[in-house]
């Protein structure tokens, strides 16, 4: 079975651009960061990212009014991954309602525990939104239950205890963990954090459903020319797909 390919990128003046291509490569969900002026264990690349859109213009507003405008051209899921102070500012109904109508399949907020999380849906039952749970490896038997079990879209667990990017090793019970949470959730459940080359997405698919990348595609798109990004995005699909 082929599994889902989870690219993030940074909501900049040139990510409709940058999510056609991962779109065409084979994305399955493209994840768009929202610039947040106080990020949650971003590493310095997706920081960075986030600086330079802030300094461009970029808001939560640009974001929805172009994959609005462009949600026909997209052939990818998409989700925005932001914090609460965007959504609060905005106002929850409204910020609900303008994700719909722009075609967003999720929200991850990384900054809302399980129990907000809930709260959250609560308030919204009529939504169509799925709302994304993350699962760190320091997480309880007994929450990562909890969690599973009213889980929405897909599952996002955080294959080290670091920020985003590092080149550090992934947690040693990290696929035992996984196995334990996908036989729990009725929805895909995907590995994200520090994965960066198709041996990495070859490793973790083992135990995984999928994989989000983030920071070596922002990383790409940033430095490198078109040619060896689609390499590189072909490469990660062909890992996931064999």
């Amino acid at each position: 079975m082929s599994k889902l390919f989870i690219p993030y990128i940074m909501g900049n003046k040139r990510f409709i651009e940058n999510m056609k291509t991962l779109s065409a490569a084979g994305a399955d969900i493209i994840e768009v960061g929202v610039p947040f002026s106080d990020p949650v264990a971003d590493g310095p690349v997706i920081m960075d990212a986030g600086s330079k859109a802030i300094a461009e213009g970029v808001n939560i507003q640009y974001i929805l009014d172009e994959l609005k405008a462009n949600q026909a051209d997209i052939d990818s899921e998409f989700v925005l991954m932001t914090y609460y102070n965007i959504i609060n500012f905005y106002g929850e109904d409204a910020f609900i309602a303008a994700c719909e109508d722009a075609g967003v399949y999720g929200l991850i907020i990384p900054d809302l525990p399980f129990e907000l999380l809930e709260q959250l849906k609560t308030r919204h039952p009529q939504r169509k939104l799925h709302i994304i749970s993350l699962i760190a490896m320091t997480t309880s038997e007994e929450r990562i239950e909890k969690i599973a079990k009213q889980a929405e879209g897909f599952i996002y667990t955080v294959t080290m205890n670091a920020t985003t990017g590092e080149n550090g090793k992934f947690h040693p019970k990290l696929k035992s963990k996984i196995k334990q949470i996908k036989a729990i959730s009725s929805v895909p459940v995907v590995a994200g954090f520090g994965i960066r080359t198709a041996e990495h997405v070859k490793d973790i698919i083992e135990a995984s459903d999928g994989v989000v990348i983030g920071s070596e595609i922002v990383r790409r798109f940033d430095k490198d020319d078109c040619d060896t990004t689609k390499t590189y995005l072909t490469s990660i699909r062909h890992a996931l797909d064999n």
